[in-house]
């Protein structure tokens, strides 16, 4: 009789499950930080349960993050028992009006008990330690509220996030990913919501950027907040077009921008392929004679030993970055300074005990005649070096990509320093020099900018002229940083080696031998400044014009968002 009864009670549960598709209806999120950047949140899931034993939530990537103080309450009422450590292998009875976590690979799982199939409304509330990141030069919150690939697609989704002080413009910016619809500020709170129906790779991903003061977090990142936005923004579209009626200036834009595609997309790679071919110059010649004096550089020009501009790094840099009428983004100036460091003294090269080159400082070294913006760098080169003070090659490019603000503070502090050089010593016009990249030499300058060009000639033929080399090798070290202007310095220093593989060449503990390795090194370090600064002025980089894709409000985008904490994959009903 027991089993015809547990018989007849299972095909009517049976029955009553495929009476129920599973349905997401509405997803109600709130969001509640406080100063200590702990997120204390309460979800509301309208569903209905056509399947499996209970329901969860998947928390992934949560690195320093916490969960704690879970609560699940249903449409009745009923305050379900916290369990801790949840059992996944249970029956749905076993489950009923129980809740907690249950530990994965990549972080937890929110669970609790679905009780029966049809519809049901559960709250659940946690908090989040440590959810707000304190960065180099903001605050921020990057998370994904709601996961992709749930067990059935959310109809509707809202989200309200509310702060020790009222949100707005004034003090933060916000971007929605993963789906379709909306971020805002309404009454001091941010609110993001869906405006159609979640697909199945849909999900709910929240970037806030906080000023300074609003929270207190103990959680911090060594990064900068364009490092953050960069990443989020790989993939991103938020499409920031206005959508107001065309009127005839709009016209007039259309036809300009329409012009400006057909040069784009046929004139100019039409140009480069000529380019490419030598058929046609990518010069401007306008600029060249600013620079030079004359509309083109002649080929053969007779050889010289006088360093240019008397050995000034900063003015030899501007014409040899400039040598098409435009500055070439090389940024050769980085292993000119860097020998001219080790040329002091103020950084040595040595070998770990695995013969791996790292520089380390020499801080009883005078820095008297070291520039503005090399100081700079050398205290970029300082911080990137941790707390050991020993900078391995790899190292500081690690630390510019995620501090790429600061990278292009110091390139601006850079050009800064060579214009009012250019023009304090002479070299330039100051009528006609107010900005970097325009800058009108004096005659003097242009002279001088012709002397690099011989210079340069002397240096491209210095096994041929310096068969009796003894009387220069004291200014080898000067000329290596000249070289390294003009990008030949690995070519001159195996010039050196075969002159004299034994000689000093006026850097302390700097052989000749080990120029080659010095060299490479050093280049490292270009190599990782350029891509920062590519990716601190590239439009990925924080340069966002629109309303939506600036953190301003707006359209959410449906790809991007990478870097997130808190989500994953999954979730729903199983």
């Amino acid at each position: 009789m027991k089993r015809f009864i547990f018989t007849v009670v299972a095909a009517l549960s049976a029955i009553s499950a495929f009476a129920y598709e599973p349905e997401i209806r509405d997803i109600d999120i709130k969001v509640s930080l406080d100063t200590l950047g702990t997120a204390h949140i309460v979800e509301v899931w309208d569903v209905v349960v056509a399947s499996g034993t209970e329901w969860y939530l998947v928390r992934e990537n949560l690195g320093d993050i916490s969960i704690g103080n879970l609560h699940v309450i249903d449409e009745r009422g009923r305050a379900y028992h916290n369990e801790g450590s949840w059992d996944v292998d249970r029956s749905i009875d076993e489950k009923a009006f129980r809740c907690g976590l249950h530990k994965t690979y990549g972080g937890y799982e929110i669970c609790w008990g679905v009780g029966s199939y049809g519809p049901h409304t559960f709250t659940v509330s946690y908090d989040m330690t440590n959810a707000v990141k304190s960065l180099n030069d903001y605050d921020m919150l990057h998370m994904q509220f709601v996961s992709d690939e749930l067990s059935a697609n959310p109809a509707h989704v809202r989200l309200t996030l509310s702060a020790p002080v009222p949100l707005g413009e004034e003090n933060s910016r916000i971007w929605g990913f993963g789906y379709e619809g909306t971020t805002s500020w309404a009454d001091g709170k941010v609110v993001a919501e869906s405006s159609e129906s979640f697909r199945r790779s849909s999900s709910l991903i929240l970037l806030l950027r906080f000023d300074k003061g609003i929270f207190n977090s103990s959680s911090v990142r060594d990064n900068d907040f364009d490092y953050v936005l960069s990443r989020a923004m790989d993939g991103a579209d938020f499409g920031d077009e206005e959508e107001e009626e065309a009127t005839w200036y709009e016209a007039l834009l259309g036809f300009i921008m329409f012009v400006g595609m057909i040069w784009g997309l046929v004139v100019y790679p039409i140009k480069r392929f000529l380019i490419a071919l030598g058929i046609v110059k990518g010069k401007s010649r306008k600029n060249i004679k600013k620079i030079f004096g004359v509309r083109r550089i002649p080929k053969n020009l007779e050889w010289n030993r006088t360093l240019p501009f008397n050995g000034g790094i900063q003015e030899t840099y501007y014409v040899a970055s400039h040598l098409t009428g435009y500055d070439d983004g090389k940024f050769t100036i980085i292993p000119a300074m860097m020998l001219h460091m080790m040329y002091e003294g103020v950084i040595v090269l040595k070998r770990d005990v695995n013969n791996k080159k790292e520089f380390h400082f020499n801080d009883s070294a005078s820095t008297e005649n070291l520039s503005r913006s090399e100081m700079g760098l050398l205290g970029l080169l300082k911080t990137a070096s941790g707390s050991d003070k020993v900078l391995q090659e790899k190292e500081f490019k690690r630390w510019a990509e995620s501090h790429t603000s600061a990278v292009k503070e110091w390139v601006k502090t850079l050009k800064d320093e060579v214009r009012i050089s250019l023009r304090q010593n002479g070299y330039a016009d100051p009528e006609n020099s107010r900005y970097y990249d325009e800058m009108t030499f004096s005659p003097e300058g242009q002279k001088e900018a012709m002397q690099s060009l011989r210079f340069v000639q002397y240096l491209k033929d210095f096994t041929l002229i310096n068969e009796r080399y003894s009387p220069e090798v004291a200014l080898w070290g000067k000329y290596l940083m000249v070289a390294a202007l003009f990008g030949m310095a690995d070519k001159v220093a195996k010039d050196m080696k075969n002159l004299a593989p034994t000689a000093a060449v006026g850097i302390p503990s700097l052989p000749v031998s080990d120029l080659n390795d010095v060299l490479i090194f050093t280049n490292t370090f270009r190599s990782a400044t350029r891509g920062a600064y590519a990716i601190a002025t590239a439009p990925s980089g924080g340069g966002y014009s629109g309303r939506s894709s600036g953190g301003f409000g707006g359209h959410s985008s449906f790809g991007g968002g990478g870097g997130f904490s808190g989500g994953g994959h999954g979730g729903g009903s199983r």
